[in-house]
């Protein structure tokens, strides 16, 4: 069952023109609509890969699908900048993504704050995760912390664009996916740094694959078969994952300058191992 949105709160920056707004179970969502300039196809994106990044134990908002009806968007003048003039949203269900909410919030690091997350480990996580579902944009993330706090805690989001944005496709290059500055990756060593995560994608069941997508308003996406087949490019990708990380470490960028290891450790088929659902 989905929450109602109550209030226009802001506009958020960036191609989607997302929302900050109130829902009537009192929280703050990032709601992204239908029809807007980067494709209605980013709602159904950022919908299944944050389910999926939270089933692997990566820190991401948790995602929700909202109702913004017409009152709400007529009243409160909602609109899309399309060419220079406004266009009213299409109402419905929409896809938002929960606020987070701490004092303190960056959304772009100083350099001396990489040694106080405490989550950094999570960096390796994410890679794997991004490589996984083709995303073809450059890894956002927010720092946060309370006032009380010393170190900051990242948080992933913004998965539009996995599965290469409304094209479904996944045409995979070693520096698509990843985060801008390079120091987040310089305590992964081996294959070790990327457990649990790397192992938790190349066991992930279909059938849960097939849940998170029959919660997704098919109005999001289209075809059921165009889903069926973006799923089953999943499913394949699992044993690409390791392949792809190690594009990215050989790559110009040299990302892993305290790597040890000299080769991939074998995927779970590789190694004679079952798939096992997690």
């Amino acid at each position: 069952m989905s929450i109602k949105a109550i209030k226009n709160i802001s506009q958020v920056r960036g191609g989607s023109q997302a929302r900050i707004m109130l829902a009537d179970d009192g929280k703050k969502y990032v709601v992204k609509f239908m029809g807007n300039p980067q494709s209605t196809r980013v709602l159904a994106n950022d919908y299944l890969a944050c389910r999926l990044a939270r089933m692997i134990g990566l820190s991401v908002p948790e995602p929700v699908i909202i109702l913004v009806d017409e009152e709400t968007i007529v009243e409160q003048q909602i609109t899309f900048t399309l060419a220079g003039r406004a266009v009213a949203v299409c109402p419905g269900l929409q896809f938002g993504s929960l606020v987070v909410t701490d004092e303190e919030v960056w959304d772009w690091p100083r350099h001396s704050m990489f040694g106080q997350v405490h989550n950094r480990g999570e960096f390796a996580g994410i890679l794997a995760f991004d490589k996984w579902t083709g995303n073809a944009d450059g890894r956002q993330v927010l720092f946060h912390r309370k006032l009380h706090q010393r170190k900051f805690r990242a948080t992933y989001i913004d998965f539009g664009y996995c599965f290469n944005a409304g094209e479904w496709s996944f045409p995979d290059a070693p520096l698509r996916g990843v985060y801008a500055i390079n120091e987040v990756y310089e305590g992964i060593q081996s294959w070790d740094d990327f457990a649990p995560w790397l192992g938790r994608i190349e066991r992930f069941s279909e059938t849960k694959l097939q849940c998170i997508a029959e919660e997704i308003p098919c109005e999001w996406y289209g075809e059921r078969s165009e889903l069926q087949r973006l799923l089953g490019c999943l499913l394949a990708r699992r044993s690409t994952v390791r392949g792809l990380i190690e594009d990215f470490r050989t790559s110009s960028r040299n990302p892993f300058p305290n790597w040890t290891a000299e080769r991939p450790a074998p995927c779970a088929t590789e190694a004679g191992g079952e798939l096992q659902a997690t």
